[in-house]
């Protein structure tokens, strides 16, 4: 990192890439506990954002046999046309 510069201070060098943007950081702006730039993303990780809403397990299993019944279905499809056809 020692090429790099600070996209905030560009007389510092980065010692640390953001892992959220990737962008090169000084150690002023790289917060170590969330591995990302103080400044942009480690306000977007703030709890005070966007709170994490949990999906509902029901809902996970619908969508899951949707999945299965909809591949299941374009498999059948697929297999009569290629009988149909074959004659």
């Amino acid at each position: 990192m020692e090429d790099f510069r600070c996209m905030n201070h560009s007389q510092e060098p980065a010692v640390a890439q953001c892992r959220r943007c990737g962008k090169p950081v000084c150690e002023h702006c790289y917060d170590p506990e969330t591995g990302c730039c103080r400044d942009r993303c480690g306000v977007m990780n703030n709890g005070s954002s966007m709170p994490y809403k949990q999906r509902s397990t029901a809902w996970t299993i619908v969508v899951s046999l949707l999945a299965i019944v909809g591949g299941l279905a374009l498999l059948l499809i697929t297999i009569c046309g290629a009988l149909i056809f074959s004659y």
